[in-house]
């Protein structure tokens, strides 16, 4: 495959909003909700990209500007056998002679510096308030109101989970706390993983729904996926002593 050099520059110019994509997917990731992969051709996507490379090279440019304003000011200048500023470079053309390896250095680090500065800020600006409300809120649907009530330190999400399994005419359930859920493109839960997870039927007869418990060992870990269950209840605690499975550990999840 040939080289693109049209590719490479492009790449080089997105940088700083690729970076900030970067820095939002890695501020926003939490514990108990698995990060969903982005989906193709977002828009939102494209938003952030384009306008993250915007910023960062209105930024990078407008350093440029206050150093050379400098130093017309001041006169305190460090001369250089080549053009710093690598947007002159690149858009006008202005690199006289063939450039030395010192050139190609202050260049690739002119363009690395506004990826860093983007990446950085929108790693910061996804914890504020604002900024994770709007997140969670696309992201979470439904269940960001029960984000919100697991989110302190004593509080903890129980999972009751039918599945599809069948036992003497009663189906297998599961009962347990929440370690990460994976929501699916319509905000349903696709994936669950518990923990100190306890098992037992349920039966459904003319009477109602019953729950008929068994003796054994509480499961420690346990995932399941939503092709193997058909409904699931959540239940927010927020004391460790009420928790329903006798030894479990209370886990904060936000």
């Amino acid at each position: 495959m040939s080289f693109s050099y049209t590719l490479f520059l492009a790449l080089l110019l997105l940088a700083p909003g690729l970076a900030g994509w970067a820095g939002l997917r890695a501020g926003e990731r939490s514990e108990l909700i698995a990060q969903a992969p982005e989906k193709p051709g977002s828009t939102f996507s494209l938003f952030v990209i384009v306008f993250g490379a915007l910023a960062g090279h209105i930024i990078l440019s407008g350093l440029f500007a206050a150093q050379a304003g400098w130093c017309r000011a001041t006169g305190t200048c460090l001369r250089l056998g080549f053009d710093p500023n690598v947007y002159r470079v690149i858009l006008a053309g202005r690199a006289s002679g063939t450039p030395s390896d010192g050139a190609f250095l202050c260049w690739f680090v002119s363009l690395l510096l506004p990826a860093l500065i983007v990446g950085a800020g929108a790693y910061v600006a996804s914890g504020l308030r604002l900024v994770r409300n709007m997140r969670e809120a696309a992201t979470f649907g439904w269940l960001k109101r029960w984000v919100d009530l697991a989110r302190p330190s004593n509080s903890f999400i129980i999972a009751y989970v039918v599945t599809t399994l069948e036992h003497d005419g009663a189906y297998v359930a599961y009962e347990g706390i929440v370690e990460t859920l994976a929501l699916d493109d319509n905000k349903a839960i696709a994936m669950l993983v518990l923990s100190r997870c306890d098992r037992f039927l349920v039966r459904i007869t003319d009477d109602g729904v019953a729950r008929i418990n068994t003796d054994h060992v509480p499961i420690p870990l346990i995932q399941l996926e939503a092709k193997t269950f058909v409904n699931v209840a959540l239940e927010v605690f927020e004391d460790s002593d009420t928790l329903p499975i006798e030894g479990a550990d209370a886990h904060a999840r936000g």
